[in-house]
């Protein structure tokens, strides 16, 4: 029934006025196209209720007038200034509310925002995070909030209006302050139902962007969040009223009603061309658990899982294996597809492995067990590749083989890539965590498998076979394993062990110190050879020289560093801290990272004088090739090469000086006129040279090197 002027009257001399209904019966009278009325009635609401010193209730009236009259924000910021002349601590929002509006229902929605505002309210800021009010100050137009993060901090109402949430109970962030160990308990055992609260009290959200309103404050590490999503994922995919996204970057979602997965449904996923969302149907199907399949959903999943197969024949060959392995788990084959030939096919691609190590670990298991049943072909196929597969899938192809009686056949396998030496990181790493498995394959014996882990570690690598390398590492690394290791050595073996890993440059100065000591504890003989590399290092770093003209080039390299370049650098500093807050400041945060590199610069630059002498080598003999000899180099194909080689710092291209630390003057090191010797090239490759001629510095470099 609509609202009569009798009834509106008796509303506004009412002790409470609902002012809200009334103003929904106003839209009502809008709706029936009575809008002059519904105006005149709401002037007459705001000044009975202005009147009556009802000011909340006014402003919430005159909120519905200025948006319903397209009023200016300047005409309704001074409005407002009007209806609540009574309160000058209510006037001191308005300002700051409508400053900087882009239109007038954003303002009245700052406005609403900062008179919410209370001492004790919890809220949340996007730089520093949670905190509660301490203060609202009108009169200074500021708000103090004690933040988690930084302690009391002032925002002026302006800036609050925009970047301060006030949080309700139900909020993510209120829960854990007013509720702790409801909260921790939450997150050891009900993390699905932390999402949704983090879904409820922030909206729409990618995985990407609730992972960072949890790390690293409330999970530390990425193994920690990995493990907390996935607990959380796994009842969250059950959920009909949790919207999850096939690809990452897109927001998860709370529904209000649970999705009915009727005819229509499967008509519309039957059209579904986008990749991504066609799995995520094949998911939702499987997450339903249908005991069968009506004949339209057949009909819908078999044409999609057709389309998965059909589009990743255009090199995208882990559609294919994901479409292969839904196939068999929700029983339905693709339309006019033959899956065994398709299996072969994957099974034989150059990159299977990368096709592996990018499936889950659901779909590796499932897709390789899938491959066994597919065809010979494809077994053998998989065979052969075992050394070019990562941890995760060599493991499952391991336990799969073995699963379908194929252990002699793999035996044999891993067997010959031992033999010839061929192992991958990741093959290795298996063999040396199987022990019992592998002595009774009777693949090889230990010591040996310990110098192949040390040539593998030395490899470069990356991807998977990165982390397999890197495990390797921690494996011989390992006070037990490196135990085990030595125990199984002859003398020989050990003491070739020790010199392997004293000259192998896939340690750092002090992890190999460490690996040294660990060995030397165990088996104490073996200080001596670490104790010659030591005196053999001392000596190389004795006769370490450059020319004098090189030295004097990096010394005011070091000069312009300490007297020009730190001096500004610290005026820079003090600028900067003229700024202000240091916490805030990025121009200080930068000059004091740019006193930290020309400090670790200076300290090098003064390191490297201190251990490379200056020379002119007039004193060093010219017979055999090395520090201050020319040679000249004569190519199979006829070419002629000639070059000088002086000191560490030593190079310049015109003049065909080379340092005597390139690969070329170590190559050339002791030969003699007439020698033969295989030197590098650009290309990589090394290749056999006649010197031809061994000579003292000509005029020329001499005079270079004394500048």
């Amino acid at each position: 029934m609509a609202l009569t002027e009798e009834q509106l009257l008796a509303h506004l001399e009412a002790e409470t006025v609902p002012c809200a209904d009334l103003l929904e019966q106003l839209d009502a009278l809008c709706a029936d196209g009575k809008d002059v009325r519904a105006i005149e009635w709401a002037e007459l609401m705001k000044d009975t209720l202005c009147d009556r010193k009802l000011l909340d209730e006014a402003v919430l009236t005159y909120e519905w007038l200025a948006l319903k009259q397209g009023t200016s924000p300047a005409i309704a910021q001074k409005e407002l200034l009007h209806i609540l002349s009574t309160s000058r601590k209510e006037q001191k929002f308005i300002e700051p509310a409508f400053e900087k509006a882009s239109s007038t229902e954003a303002a009245f929605l700052r406005l609403k925002h900062l008179r919410s505002m209370k001492k004790g309210m919890l809220c949340y800021n996007k730089t520093w995070g949670f905190g509660i009010i301490n203060r609202v100050d009108p009169f200074y137009q500021k708000v103090e909030v004690a933040f988690e993060k930084k302690g009391d901090h002032e925002m002026a109402f302006s800036y609050a209006a925009d970047s301060l949430e006030v949080l309700t109970d139900d909020h993510l962030m209120a829960i854990r302050h007013n509720k702790p160990d409801e909260f921790i308990r939450l997150m050891k055992e009900n993390q699905a139902e932390i999402i949704r609260i983090t879904l409820r009290s922030y909206g729409p959200l990618s995985l990407n962007l609730i992972q960072d309103h949890f790390m690293p404050d409330l999970i530390a590490t990425e193994a920690d969040w990995k493990k907390f999503w996935d607990a959380a994922r796994k009842d969250l995919k059950n959920d009909p009223l949790v919207e999850i996204p096939a690809k990452r970057t897109d927001p998860l979602r709370l529904r209000r009603k649970a999705k009915a997965y009727d005819a229509a449904w499967f008509e519309k996923f039957k059209n579904e061309r986008d990749m991504p969302s066609v799995f995520l149907g094949l998911e939702e199907i499987q997450a339903q658990k249908f005991q069968t399949l009506e004949p339209h959903m057949q009909e819908a999943v078999a044409n999609r899982l057709a389309f998965a197969v059909k589009g990743g024949s255009l090199n995208q060959p882990g559609w294919i294996a994901q479409a292969l392995v839904y196939s068999e788990q929700l029983g339905v084959e693709p339309e006019g597809v033959n899956c065994t030939a398709e299996l072969t096919k994957l099974a034989s691609r150059d990159d299977l492995p990368a096709l592996l190590e990018e499936l889950s670990a659901r779909f590796m298991q499932a897709f390789i067990n899938r491959l066994f049943t597919a065809s010979e072909t494809a077994r053998t196929f998989l065979l052969r590749r075992l050394p070019e597969f990562g941890n995760t899938a060599l493991n499952e192809t391991i336990e799969a083989l073995v699963r379908n009686g194929a252990e002699a056949e793999l035996a044999e396998q891993i067997r010959d890539t031992v033999r010839r030496r061929a192992c991958s990181p990741a093959l290795l790493l298996w063999i040396l965590r199987n022990e019992e498995r592998a002595a009774g394959w009777q693949l090889t014996n230990k010591a040996d498998l310990a110098f192949q882990t040390i040539e593998l570690i030395e490899q470069e690598h990356c991807g998977a076979a990165l982390r397999a390398q890197n495990q390797l590492r921690e494996q011989i690394e390992d006070n037990d394993s490196l135990k085990s290791i030595l125990a199984a050595m002859s003398d020989s073996q050990r003491r070739d062990f020790m010199r392997r890993i004293s000259e192998s440059p896939a340690w750092s100065k002090l992890d190999r110190q460490s690996l040294q000591a660990k060995t030397i504890k165990i088996c104490p003989d073996l200080h001596e050879i670490v104790l010659k590399k030591t005196n053999a290092a001392v000596k190389e770093k004795v006769s370490r020289i450059t020319s004098t003209r090189s030295y004097q080039m990096k010394k005011d390299q070091f000069e312009h560093v300490l007297k020009k370049e730190i001096p500004e650098n610290s005026k820079e500093i003090e600028l900067a801290r003229s700024y202000g807050d240091l916490r805030e400041n990025a121009e200080f945060k930068f000059a004091k990272e740019r006193q930290r590199l020309l400090s670790l610069q200076a300290e090098e630059l003064q390191k490297a004088l201190d251990e490379v002498k200056p020379t002119d080598f007039k004193e060093f003999p010219s017979d055999v090739v090395g520090i201050a000899t020319g040679v000249e180099l004569v190519y199979a194909d006829g070419a002629r090469e000639n070059y000088y080689i002086l000191g560490e710092w030593d190079q310049d291209e015109t003049l065909h000086i080379i340092s005597n630390q390139a690969g070329m003057a170590k190559a050339l090191e002791g030969a003699k006129a007439g020698s033969r010797v295989r030197v590098p090239t650009t290309s990589g490759i090394a290749v056999e040279v006649e010197v031809a001629a061994v000579t003292a510095l000509p005029e020329h470099i001499r005079n270079w090197i004394n500048g």
